[in-house]
């Protein structure tokens, strides 16, 4: 009689003597093409280039939702934003969400997150109120006085960055999301709170704070929108103290296997690389975007809804908004970009360099992602929010896995919610019902399209936020479709990889344009909630 192969596990792998461990380096805002790996011939990744060939390089890996806040929520809850209810920047992580971490906590993994985690508010604005309809009276009813799903209260404060300005010395409960170990960097470029807060006061020692644009150096070129030259050193820097931070838990002498993130805040505007990295690209040496001198602006078949959001960034380009940018600011943005994807690189390095000096590169995973992408010149245009450029949707995904062979590249499609499911199946355990993602690394894992929901620009001034989109994204091609419009995109990528030509309204693709819509809503479907709640216990 034959009987399982002792050899293999139920994922069908091959068993391992131990548990593996997991390094997970993660950038923000940072698009797929930024590496070298994936073809960039300017910027220098060397060390984030050398997972690639140890591993496997995803060509086809998206985001769930092109923002910050949501997509973290599905990469660590394996869910679908509308289903893990983190639609928007502003909406915690459910405390009672499933997260990965937490499954491979209670494995008995040692679980720890340096960096941006981005799991709750870091601005304590409050949402403008939404105006009911109908008409008559308007008295309060309980339920909207205490609804659960609100997710407010002090336990929802731990990121709040100006609470950190003021005590920096606080520290969240934990375990955290299910981490153990936390140190966090709250913000963007070098205006960081968070742990990273006492850190830097501690060895400024009584020197003036020297972060933000009004502390910045003298710099010898004209003042441009999200630049300026930091007056913190590079050993004062954000990326520096997630880097010995990191290291600092990897010489920790615990036996137990871990799982370990180490999320950078850069390269996310505002670009602020310190020191030597702030000049070592000359913006002459970079080349624009095919699409730069097609500008979102003039682009066929977008609603005016959308469009909005453009010209509020244009008016306004040191927010968070999508706007437009000339030639020089371009490169010189793209040169910066580059810069504080450099820093990233020689510290992953140094991280690299420890785990190897520990003992521990032999069993452990390491994996390289992004949350999201950025405009980066596409269409003219900087930033994120608004169309789903590939540039913003896009993102870099690494395996590397020492038990494996390395130098591969896959094509399979995959989404943020895929990554919990794929780290829990290597480290052996069953994937949590609720998680709607799939391991990637599995050879029978089905090659689906991949849905992409967006609240869209409207959440920023209207509390109904009815300017959604939705996308899938599937075969070298795109479609987006928008709420209350008729309008929509389709793009062919394999022929048309810089989206010049928008097929929506094209009689010759309309049969496509309803392959495609099919697919969307057939995801729609698939990736809804399917919890099956007790309705009754004794």
């Amino acid at each position: 009689m034959t009987g399982p192969d002792p050899n293999r596990n139920e994922t069908g792998r091959a068993a391992t003597a131990t548990r593996p461990s997991f390094i997970v380096f993660m950038t923000d805002q940072q698009r797929a093409d930024h590496l070298g790996c994936y073809g960039n011939p300017v910027v220098r990744t060397p060390h984030i280039d050398g997972i690639a060939k140890r591993g496997v390089r995803f060509e086809n890996v998206f985001t769930a939702t092109p923002i910050c806040q949501p997509n973290r929520a599905s990469l660590i809850t394996g869910q679908m934003p509308s289903v893990n209810g983190c639609r928007q920047n502003g909406i915690p992580v459910s405390l009672d969400s499933t997260t990965v971490a937490d499954v491979l906590r209670a494995d008995g993994y040692r679980t720890g997150l340096v960096g941006k985690a981005h799991f709750q508010n870091v601005s304590p604005i409050a949402a403008k109120p939404r105006i009911r309809r109908g008409h008559g009276e308007a008295p309060q009813p309980p339920y909207d006085i205490a609804r659960r799903d609100q997710r407010t209260g002090p336990e929802y404060g731990a990121e709040t960055r100006m609470a950190w300005a003021r005590e920096p010395d606080r520290q969240p409960p934990l375990p955290y999301y299910g981490f153990d170990h936390l140190r966090l960097c709250i913000g963007h470029g070098d205006q960081i709170e968070g742990h990273y807060s006492g850190w830097l006061q501690a060895r400024l020692n009584g020197v003036p704070d020297p972060r933000g644009r009004t502390q910045a150096l003298p710099d010898t070129q004209d003042e441009a929108p999200q630049i300026w030259r930091t007056a913190v050193p590079e050993d004062l820097y954000p990326t520096t103290y997630i880097a010995e931070e990191a290291c600092a838990f990897l010489e920790d002498d615990d036996p137990r296997p871990f799982f370990l993130i180490v999320s950078f805040p850069d390269p996310h505007h505002p670009f602020t690389p310190p020191g030597r990295y702030f000049d070592l690209y000359d913006p002459d040496d970079i080349a624009l975007p095919a699409s730069f001198n097609h500008p979102t602006g003039a682009r066929k078949d977008l609603p005016d809804s959308l469009l909005a959001g453009y010209a509020r960034g244009d008016e306004d380009r040191d927010a968070y908004w999508p706007f437009h940018a000339d030639a020089d600011t371009t490169r010189r943005m793209i040169a910066l970009n580059y810069g504080t994807i450099t820093m990233i690189d020689d510290k992953i390095g140094q991280v690299l360099a420890t785990l190897d000096a520990v003992g521990r590169a032999g069993d452990t995973v390491l994996c390289f992602m992004s949350d999201h992408g950025d405009y980066m010149g596409d269409h003219g245009t900087m930033l994120k929010h608004g169309v789903h450029s590939r540039g913003v949707i896009n993102v870099p995904f690494l395996w590397a896995d020492p038990q494996a062979d390395g130098g591969t590249v896959s094509r399979l499609h995959g989404s943020a919610i895929d990554f919990a499911p794929t780290v829990l199946q290597r480290a052996g355990l069953k994937i949590p019902v609720g998680m709607q993602g799939h391991d990637l690394m599995a050879e029978d894992t089905p090659d689906l399209p991949v849905l992409i929901e967006d609240p869209g620009m409207g959440i920023y001034g209207n509390p109904d936020a009815d300017s959604s989109i939705r996308s899938v994204v599937f075969g070298g091609w795109r479609l987006s479709v928008f709420e209350g419009s008729d309008l929509g995109e389709l793009y062919d990528l394999n022929t048309d990889p810089d989206e010049l030509v928008n097929l929506w309204s094209d009689p010759a693709a309309q049969g496509k344009r309803a392959e495609m819509l099919l697919m969307l809503i057939q995801r729609q479907i698939a990736l809804r909630d399917k919890a099956v709640l007790a309705t009754h216990q004794a």
